[in-house]
């Protein structure tokens, strides 16, 4: 179904008799095994039978990026984002696909601001959300061990996600939910990599809409 392709990791083979690897393997904030759950859910989104896989960072780089923002320092490497996770629908460039990256939010944006037509909006678990035709939002409280913990009880862990394949005239797909049971599902694995300590979005949720979108 899937192809998995590096967007800035360059993988090689590791002998017979290498140690174990510890912890998550590098590819694990965005993998997608065949037959799973995630799988089915992005299929149905990007309206295609197989896609490929670019992974923007190893598992420690993505969490040494998301400190350095975190912290803000050292001053030439903080982003405003992590791009992380692209699909592309049947492995082509050019049609879509769909992106996820990962930010640190203020705790007020997750309420604020006017949401396009036709958005809806989540709440599960102390976690909410929004979604619409090509985007999906996920905010959660993400409270980290050690020097971090601080910082991160005053911003919220934001799953930025687009679905390019549904850019066009159409104002509902008819995705919304599926697009943010699987961007839950997707930042479950952010949350286990950074070390979360109160554990959010551990739960499988029934997604619903607090409030429906409009056509």
């Amino acid at each position: 179904m899937a192809a998995v392709v590096p967007l800035a990791l360059v993988t090689t083979a590791c002998s017979s008799d290498a140690p174990p690897q510890a912890g998550p393997p590098d590819d694990y904030v965005c993998d997608i095994a065949s037959g799973s759950s995630e799988e089915k859910l992005l299929l149905q989104v990007i309206r295609a039978n197989s896609f490929e896989t670019r992974i923007g960072n190893r598992v420690p780089d993505f969490v040494e990026k998301m400190s350095v923002n975190l912290r803000g320092e050292p001053e030439g490497q903080v982003t405003q984002s992590v791009r992380q996770c692209e699909y592309l629908p049947k492995g082509v460039a050019g049609d879509g696909q769909a992106t996820i990256e990962y930010r640190w939010a203020p705790l007020t944006e997750a309420t604020s601001g006017k949401d396009p037509e036709g958005t809806s909006s989540y709440r599960f678990d102390g976690a909410t959300g929004k979604s619409h035709d090509t985007m999906t939002d996920l905010y959660v409280q993400c409270e980290l061990p050690g020097e971090l913990k601080a910082r991160s009880k005053k911003v919220l862990l934001h799953a930025d996600a687009s679905f390019t394949m549904n850019l066009g005239p159409v104002k509902d797909h008819g995705t919304q939910d599926q697009q943010m049971s699987f961007v839950h599902q997707m930042t479950r694995r952010a949350t286990e990599v950074l070390g979360c300590e109160n554990k959010p979005l551990a739960k499988d949720p029934v997604v619903k809409p607090l409030t429906e979108g409009s056509s």
